[in-house]
Protein backbone atom coordinates (compact mmCIF):
# COMPACT_ATOMS: atom_id res chain seq x y z
CA UNK A 1 0.00 0.00 0.00
CA UNK A 2 1.33 3.41 -0.98
CA UNK A 3 1.96 5.87 1.85
CA UNK A 4 -0.40 8.88 1.57
CA UNK A 5 1.22 12.20 0.79
CA UNK A 6 0.38 15.26 2.87
CA UNK A 7 0.31 18.50 0.88
CA UNK A 8 -1.34 21.91 0.66
CA UNK A 9 -2.19 23.94 -2.40
CA UNK A 10 -1.10 27.58 -2.23
CA UNK A 11 -1.80 29.85 -5.17
CA UNK A 12 -1.02 27.65 -8.17
CA UNK A 13 1.55 25.30 -6.65
CA UNK A 14 1.24 22.29 -4.36
CA UNK A 15 3.65 22.07 -1.43
CA UNK A 16 4.41 18.68 0.16
CA UNK A 17 4.21 18.73 3.96
CA UNK A 18 5.43 15.21 4.74
CA UNK A 19 8.60 16.48 6.40
CA UNK A 20 6.48 18.54 8.85
CA UNK A 21 4.30 15.60 9.99
CA UNK A 22 3.21 16.08 13.61
CA UNK A 23 4.35 19.73 13.70
CA UNK A 24 2.66 23.11 13.67
CA UNK A 25 3.40 25.01 10.45
CA UNK A 26 2.99 28.71 9.55
CA UNK A 27 2.44 29.84 5.95
CA UNK A 28 2.81 33.31 4.45
CA UNK A 29 2.98 34.39 0.83
CA UNK A 30 2.53 30.83 -0.41
CA UNK A 31 5.46 29.29 1.48
CA UNK A 32 6.32 27.78 4.87
CA UNK A 33 7.83 30.52 7.04
CA UNK A 34 8.16 28.61 10.34
CA UNK A 35 7.50 25.23 11.96
CA UNK A 36 7.67 23.94 15.53
CA UNK A 37 6.53 21.00 17.64
CA UNK A 38 4.09 23.05 19.72
CA UNK A 39 1.75 25.90 18.90
CA UNK A 40 3.20 28.01 21.72
CA UNK A 41 6.74 27.74 20.31
CA UNK A 42 5.49 28.47 16.79
CA UNK A 43 3.67 31.62 17.87
CA UNK A 44 6.83 32.88 19.61
CA UNK A 45 8.82 32.22 16.44
CA UNK A 46 6.22 34.01 14.26
CA UNK A 47 6.34 37.09 16.48
CA UNK A 48 10.06 37.42 15.69
CA UNK A 49 9.47 37.31 11.92
CA UNK A 50 9.25 40.65 10.15
CA UNK A 51 6.01 41.18 8.23
CA UNK A 52 5.04 37.51 8.07
CA UNK A 53 3.10 37.46 11.34
CA UNK A 54 0.36 39.75 10.04
CA UNK A 55 -0.61 37.56 7.11
CA UNK A 56 0.42 34.07 8.18
CA UNK A 57 -1.86 31.05 8.51
CA UNK A 58 -1.16 28.25 10.98
CA UNK A 59 -2.07 24.57 10.85
CA UNK A 60 -1.18 21.29 12.54
CA UNK A 61 0.10 18.74 10.01
CA UNK A 62 -1.17 15.26 10.90
CA UNK A 63 1.33 12.54 11.73
CA UNK A 64 1.78 9.99 8.97
CA UNK A 65 -0.16 7.32 10.90
CA UNK A 66 -3.11 9.64 11.71
CA UNK A 67 -6.14 10.34 9.53
CA UNK A 68 -6.62 13.92 8.25
CA UNK A 69 -8.09 16.49 10.63
CA UNK A 70 -11.56 17.73 9.76
CA UNK A 71 -12.58 21.03 11.31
Amino acid sequence: MKKPQISIKANTKTMPLDKYAGQWVAFADGKVVAHEGTLKKLMKKIKKLKGAKKNSSVLLVPKTNEPPYII
